[in-house]
């Protein structure tokens, strides 16, 4: 695993056997002949910036690019969204105060490729929602998906000057077309699905069922402004 450190001291965070270990080379946290699963990554990624305070955590599937017995065995083709889903819960620890534990367990210990780990946490938490963008706290914001981290602050700005509509949410940088089965503004809800509906998981994952599952996401790509944003700003 590639990091950025702020300061090179204790191993503590670090299970036995890690390759970041005093000792051993450093390897990307993601590769395709590693067997960890991904709650065992997103733990570690956890600890270093807990402990460690490491600035960032970079994580790479491997693709090899001629063959050797050396290399790390592969199965099919590179697990690319894989890596992007890492990507992505990596951003809900860093900025959007996620702990590991929330996005995966041992019962789930691998990430969703079908679903983003934010809305994967917010269709296992349907309970909560939705959430009225005039009375929740940024903390609780933050859990939307479809509201990144500047737009859930320029929405607690912005209702300092009164009541918000759902046309103002588009125009604070909500996704709407994400972020309305979870929300309500001034009491008004602008789904066609609720956020208990059982069809509101396969409305989410359309876009990804679409594209092929395999290929490298890229910033050009993307055929609706949810995921292009999502892909330029790592906001979920």
């Amino acid at each position: 695993m590639g990091a950025d450190h702020r300061d090179e001291g204790g191993t503590e965070a670090l299970p036995h056997g890690s390759p970041l270990r005093p000792g051993r080379p450093e390897h990307p946290a993601h590769r395709r002949g590693f067997r960890e699963s991904d709650l065992q990554i997103v733990q570690l990624a956890a600890g270093l910036y807990g402990r460690l305070a490491m600035k960032r955590v970079y994580y790479s599937a491997f693709v090899p690019v001629n063959t050797d017995p050396r290399l790390p065995a592969t199965i099919g083709t590179p697990p690319l969204l894989r890596e992007h889903r890492l990507y992505q819960a990596d951003w809900l620890l860093r900025y959007y105060g996620f702990a590991a534990g929330e996005l995966l367990d041992e019962e789930r210990p691998n990430l969703d490729l079908s679903l983003d780990p934010k809305a994967g946490w917010a269709l296992r938490h349907r309970h909560l929602f939705p959430v009225e963008v005039n009375r929740a706290d940024l903390e609780t914001l933050l859990r939307v998906p479809g509201i990144g981290v500047r737009s859930a602050q320029r929405i607690v700005r912005a209702r300092r000057g009164g009541h918000l509509s759902l046309d103002d949410l588009a125009k604070l940088g909500v996704v709407m077309k994400r972020a309305r089965y979870f929300l309500t503004a001034r009491g008004r809800f602008a789904a066609d699905l609720s956020p208990d509906a059982e069809a509101l998981r396969a409305r989410l994952t359309e876009r990804t069922q679409r594209r092929d599952r395999w290929s490298q996401p890229s910033l050009f790509d993307a055929t609706d402004g949810m995921d292009l944003q999502s892909v330029l700003t790592g906001e979920l």
